[in-house]
């Protein structure tokens, strides 16, 4: 009996899932991925050779290594099923990152957005564990002139399992505080309410719906752009239907806690938000507290003035040579057949 045991366990751990069918979602903002090409469209001159940060071949390729280490350290158990990313630059360098370096099967979702940077947002997921069944991307319509990133929205199924059963997931990256944070607050306002819009449409038609918003919204959880108007809360008695639940709240709340730093302290901008249709134990279901930053200690400063900060890869305009200025952020979801 015990061999027979023994057998199954190895089956299952083979599989990169739990026999609760159990993976991971994650986001992460990746610090200007850049190719070293002048592009005529966007304000990328000081990612090349020449430009201010003498963005080469070399610093790239160190560049795609790392990441790949970091995906790969993520995907230990072979159970990172979804995977949101930010400050890409553009397909090019992404399925470079994929296909050569990261090299884990892993399918891309990609639009070029028309964000002056040129940055935009990715879905990457893995189709042995799930199947996208459908998406699109929400551009944003900013007063004046102003421009920033689509979201990307996508719909899961579980892979073999019943495809009406629907996970629906939305990557972020919502417009900067540069220039000062009441300045550019009405650009977040504006991109909330579009999400908001979006997942009404959702609530109305599938009340109990499994969604997952992800993202860095260079706002924080108690910000009125995801407080009030994205309705994102704690999970509490005073909820009312159609809320959503910030599962990074109490990471907020955690001096000691966050995904990048600011002025010495660490804060929460990259959040995972969930309907209360994933904590119905139906379908999708988000494992409690299990939302927290991967932070291995090669992401981390060792020492001198930023030790304990974020490993970043630029850091007063000068080549650093770590990861990111933000941390990765992951959870577990549940799948279930009821």
């Amino acid at each position: 009996m015990r061999p027979l045991i023994l057998s199954l366990i190895i089956i299952l751990g083979s599989s990169g899932l739990s026999a609760q069918n159990q993976f991971k979602a994650a986001f992460w903002n990746i610090e200007n991925l850049f190719d070293t090409t002048d592009a005529a469209l966007i304000r990328d001159d000081d990612f090349t050779p020449a430009g201010k940060y003498q963005w080469t071949e070399e610093r790239l390729v160190k560049k795609f290594l790392d990441l790949s280490r970091v995906i790969h350290d993520m995907n230990q158990a072979n159970d990172l099923a979804i995977l949101g990313l930010s400050e890409i630059e553009n397909k090019q360098v992404l399925n470079r990152l994929n296909s050569d370096f990261i090299n884990s099967g892993l399918q891309v979702i990609h639009k070029e957005s028309p964000d002056e940077r040129g940055i935009d947002c990715a879905l990457l997921y893995d189709p042995s564990i799930v199947t996208v069944q459908n998406y699109q991307f929400l551009p944003i319509y900013l007063a004046g002139e102003e421009k920033t990133r689509d979201i990307i929205e996508a719909e899961f199924s579980f892979k073999g399992w019943d495809k009406n059963k629907t996970l629906y997931v939305f990557v972020n990256h919502w417009p900067s505080r540069w220039g000062g944070q009441k300045e550019t607050d009405p650009l977040r306002r504006t991109t909330a309410r579009t999400l908001r819009t979006r997942i009404d449409q959702i609530l109305l038609k599938e009340p109990h719906a499994d969604i997952l918003v992800m993202g860095d919204f260079n706002d924080y959880p108690d910000d009125p752009s995801l407080y009030e108007i994205l309705r994102a809360h704690e999970a509490g008695p005073k909820s009312y239907p159609g809320d959503l639940i910030n599962t990074t709240w109490d990471l907020d709340q955690n001096p000691d806690a966050g995904t990048c730093m600011y002025r010495g302290t660490w804060t929460v901008l990259d959040q995972i938000i969930i309907s209360f249709g994933m904590r119905d134990k139906k379908n999708f279901d988000w494992v409690f507290e299990s939302t927290q930053t991967f932070m291995p200690d090669y992401l981390i400063e060792k020492d001198g003035k930023y030790k304990g900060w974020p490993f970043r890869m630029y850091r007063s305009g000068q080549y650093h040579g770590g990861y990111s200025d933000h941390l990765p952020i992951v959870c577990n979801i549940l799948v279930s057949q009821k």
